[in-house]
């Protein structure tokens, strides 16, 4: 028995490719935000 059906499963998957970078992006940048906020009050 399979838990997904094989015709959706990839479109699954690009759905949640496309969430994962979204979400490593919005980190990178309050990454950078906060290294220069730190920088600009020491």
């Amino acid at each position: 028995m399979e838990l997904t059906n094989p015709a959706v499963t990839d479109g699954v998957n690009l759905f949640v490719n496309i969430i994962v970078v979204l979400i490593a992006f919005v980190a990178a940048l309050s990454f950078v935000n906060s290294r220069k906020e730190k920088q600009k009050n020491p």
